[in-house]
């Protein structure tokens, strides 16, 4: 058996039968029981089909049951702060809380054309490496490019990609099915924004109707697979 433990951060204390402090516990000498917990099968079951109504009702650590019944004693292992016991409604919403804020903190950056993208694209990560973790910069490169499909096998959930074709809805979805055939769980929506430079010398800026209907109906349309898609369309001179 073995089971996940942290430092106490709340004293525990025992109140007298007049509803004062009889003593508290040394904080240094206890550590709180996390999840997860892990027994041999049959351990377990022998010590839940030994344990009494009392250990149902008050015996709440299973690591002591295992070691009550089964004389098996729990290897302890330090686990890490984001570990802690779902016990109310509230433990799930800081979970969460937890979960979308590491998720945030990675971002895949994907430039492809030419030179002149690939150039934004290095800015763009000089500019966001002292906030958060670029998980991969690709330069240059197709999207079928091995390089790019291996990034998104990892954890990542953010991806910015940034090309000098104005709204080609082929490329995204190209895009679109490598995220859908990656091992990212579906947990959580994935980001895709969408960087479309105009480098052209054409100083005319004009996006038709069809254009943007076409961008929206796709973006509705990906947004049933758990992606988000986001287009900008941004004019240099």
């Amino acid at each position: 058996a073995a089971g996940a433990i942290r430092p106490l951060v709340s004293t525990v204390i025992a109140s007298a039968a007049d509803g004062c402090l009889d003593h508290s516990l040394e904080r240094a000498r206890y550590r709180a029981s996390e999840m997860p917990q892990a027994f041999l099968f049959d351990i377990i079951y022998k010590a839940y089909q030994q344990c009494t109504d009392y250990d149902l009702d008050y015996g709440t650590e299973c690591l002591h049951l295992a070691l009550k019944y089964c004389k098996t004693n729990a290897k302890l292992v330090e686990g890490t702060a984001d570990l802690w016991k779902v016990t109310y409604k509230r433990d799930l919403y800081a979970a969460e809380s937890i979960i979308k804020d590491s998720l945030s903190q990675q971002v895949c950056v994907i430039s492809t054309g030419k030179e002149a993208v690939a150039q934004v694209g290095f800015l763009l990560q000089e500019s966001l490496k002292s906030q958060i973790t670029i998980e991969a910069i690709s330069l240059s490169l197709c999207i079928n490019d091995s390089h790019v499909q291996s990034s998104f096998s990892g954890q990542c959930y953010n991806f910015i990609c940034i090309n000098d074709n104005k709204y080609d809805i082929q490329e995204t979805q190209q895009l679109v099915d490598m995220l859908e055939k990656s091992n990212i769980p579906v947990l959580y929506p994935v980001v895709l924004v969408l960087v479309h430079l105009d480098i052209s010398e054409n100083i005319s800026f004009h996006v038709g109707v069809e254009e943007l209907t076409r961008i929206k109906k796709f973006a509705r349309d990906v947004k049933n697979k758990n992606i988000l898609v986001y287009s900008l369309l941004i004019q240099c001179k």
